[in-house]
């Protein structure tokens, strides 16, 4: 099997795959034959193992015997009405443009291929306004191409030897094969059982984040450097640090999930629960320097967790955090790990020499300081700015002096764009 952390290029079916479509081709053909005074005696069930194949050998299925001649003119027929409904009611499965946009981000090539019709093809890709996601799009009819020639075809063309094909018919499955690409079986499509030949299987469209995602890489270079390192006898403390909105918590928990399904115990700890009250992190007269040195209760951190992580096999504790908004201790978090546990703890100002003991390994995603202001200036009100400049980015800038990534981290990543991060050092 291909490896979905190699894969560049996702080739998708379109009927079963990104549109389900047979609703709109089923009342498109009752209205039809209704149309032309037919009986229609086959349900949308009878005609579900035609969505996906050739149009023509749908039509002269239903055609009524009496009329075998003219099931040219039923599909011409239908074709005006589906066009009409595509128009007007027509969608893509949940999630489908959502999903597409993120792999953009994640830097993959995508590409639609479809064994319907040229006129088909193009009524449904322009009424759903998916082409703007793609690559590419082609169907077979269009140059006389079968799948498997197809995807050979957008492989060369995208420049992109390593694909992926997602579909529910087994000539997806087929032409993955046949193509040395990875196959991605759809089970919410038309292909009842075909789809579970395939490589993978997804339920739903948005699972396809979860197998092409860009960080797994980083994840599992992180992974066997956490093996190599970890101790027996006691908790593994790994450190995610960076400046204000480099992305720490979103990676610590994609970072957990991965360890996770590798049947790794994980505690995870976040900066930001440790707050001080109001009137200590405000206490000094320069915002950055309250920032740096009084907003966050480190000792309590060292003293409750990251001391028993180093010196107890086994350790669980219960505590009361402050509530940001009513500025009172009475959040409760409980916290518990043993000798076989990795401890993911995220925030800023991590590689301080007060923290920095407790720290088995440390990472560092690394944004530059007008993308943090981009980012906080999306999620947060446009007054915020200012105590970026005044606060925030000063601190870091201190910090960033004090304790050099390049000297102290032993992964530097580049999170500027958080869907496809690179290790820099």
């Amino acid at each position: 099997m291909i490896n979905p952390n190699d894969v560049n290029l996702i080739i998708f079916d379109m009927d079963g795959t990104i549109v389900p479509s047979l609703k709109i081709v089923y009342e498109a053909v009752q209205r039809t034959f209704k149309t032309l005074g037919w009986e229609l005696k086959y349900s949308a069930d009878d005609i579900l193992e035609f969505i996906g194949t050739a149009s023509g050998e749908l039509y002269q299925h239903i055609t009524p015997p009496e009329y075998s001649e003219r099931w040219p003119e039923l599909r011409e027929r239908t074709r005006i009405e589906y066009a009409v409904m595509f128009r007007e009611s027509g969608e893509t499965f949940p999630g489908v443009k959502e999903t597409l946009e993120r792999l953009r981000q994640r830097g993959y090539r995508l590409a639609l291929y479809s064994n319907a019709s040229v006129l088909y093809f193009d009524i449904v890709t322009s009424a759903l306004n998916i082409l703007e996601y793609l690559d590419y799009a082609e169907c077979v009819h269009e140059n006389g191409l079968n799948k498997t020639k197809l995807v050979l075809k957008i492989k060369e063309k995208l420049d992109c030897p390593v694909a992926a094909v997602v579909g529910d018919r087994d000539n997806d499955i087929e032409a993955a094969r046949e193509t040395g690409s990875l196959s991605i079986g759809v089970l919410f499509g038309y292909g009842r059982d075909e789809p579970e030949e395939a490589d993978i299987t997804i339920e739903k469209f948005d699972d396809l984040l979860s197998i092409l995602d860009r960080r797994k890489p980083i994840f599992e270079k992180i992974t066997v450097e956490i093996d190599a390192r970890k101790p027996e006898d006691r908790p593994f403390v790994v450190g995610i640090s960076g400046i204000d909105g480099s992305g720490k918590t979103v990676f610590t928990e994609a970072l957990a999930d991965c360890l996770k399904d590798r049947g790794r115990r994980v505690q995870v700890i976040h900066l930001d629960d440790f707050h001080n009250p109001r009137e200590v992190r405000y206490a000094g007269e320069n915002q950055a320097d309250n920032y740096y040195n009084r907003s966050f209760n480190v000792q309590s951190i060292i003293d409750n967790l990251l001391v028993p992580a180093r010196t107890k096999g086994k350790y669980r504790t219960t505590l009361t955090l402050l509530d940001l908004d009513t500025d009172k201790y009475e959040i409760e978090k409980e916290y518990s790990f043993d000798s076989d546990t990795i401890v993911l703890f995220e925030g800023v100002f991590l590689f301080r020499k007060e923290l920095a003991p407790y720290i088995d390994y440390q990472i560092y995603l690394d944004i530059s300081y007008e993308e943090s202001k981009k980012r906080a200036l999306e999620r947060d009100a446009e007054a915020i700015i200012d105590r970026y400049d005044t606060k925030y980015l000063p601190a870091q800038r201190k910090y960033l002096e004090e304790y050099p990534p390049q000297k102290v981290a032993d992964i530097i990543i580049d999170n500027t764009n958080p869907e496809y991060p690179r290790i820099l050092a």
